[in-house]
């Protein structure tokens, strides 16, 4: 939920790569897996301490959530609710613009959110709650891009993330699926701490990787505990979803 990237691909297709930088002592999420949410089927890694998830997707919508909005905050719960809900109640609107008018976002610590709508084949929404106000924005599905946590990465960082990325997108203009995973794994300048995989005095590390690939006809969801040193692949085809 700290790290994503986005690559489009032929055939109105695209890759979806998030790490996961959280506190080792957080229990181990579940591995993704098949879920009925709001009449419609999903598949989603579940965080078993609050029953949601950081990244998910369906035959139509896949989304994923980082932490903090757009500037760092200072964390003042109690909240109404978790941020690992947000991604599941989308499901009751399953259009981005009536989400973002009608969704209760008070109550809840800043977020982005990032959708993308298989079916629109020329932009997506990033949304971002400060606390006090909603910040929609639209991408071309045309373009790359990265996004980092602002909870954890100064805009000075960022702003370096983002140069790795241009660089491996630069020496692999062809890329594939088991490109961008190496670059979840290797990418940065050998300094773990802020690392694409990171990790802090063993206290806050990438705890797993979770990467969707999706085209007209099926998706293939990627998830690599780190924790555990275990992988799972799951291919869904779209008609059987």
């Amino acid at each position: 939920m700290c790290v994503l990237t986005y690559l489009p691909t032929k055939n109105n297709g695209f890759i979806f790569t998030s790490n996961r930088d959280e506190k080792m002592n957080r229990v181990s999420a579940i591995p993704p897996r098949k879920y009925e949410v709001e009449g419609r089927y999903m598949f989603y890694p579940k965080d078993p301490q609050g029953n949601g998830t950081w990244i998910g997707g369906c035959d139509t919508f896949t989304l994923c959530l980082l932490n903090g909005g757009l500037n760092p905050h200072i964390s003042s719960p109690p909240y109404r609710q978790s941020r690992g809900k947000v991604i599941l109640d989308f499901y009751r609107f399953q259009n981005e613009e009536k989400f973002i008018n009608n969704y209760q976002f008070d109550g809840i610590e800043p977020f982005t959110l990032v959708i993308i709508n298989r079916q629109n084949e020329k932009i997506y929404y990033e949304i971002r709650w400060t606390g006090k106000e909603v910040l929609s924005t639209v991408h071309a599905r045309a373009e790359p891009r990265i996004w980092s946590s602002v909870t954890l990465y100064s805009p000075q960082i960022i702003r370096e993330r983002e140069q790795w990325f241009n660089d491996f997108l630069q020496n692999k203009p062809d890329y594939t699926a088991e490109d961008i995973l190496w670059f979840h794994h290797s990418g940065g300048k050998g300094d773990i701490r802020n690392d694409i995989k990171m990790n802090r005095d063993e206290v806050l590390k990438t705890l797993s990787i979770t990467q969707f690939q999706v085209d007209t006809e099926e998706f293939l969801v990627n998830y690599e505990d780190l924790q555990k040193n275990k992988k799972y692949v799951y291919r869904v085809f779209i008609e059987c979803v």
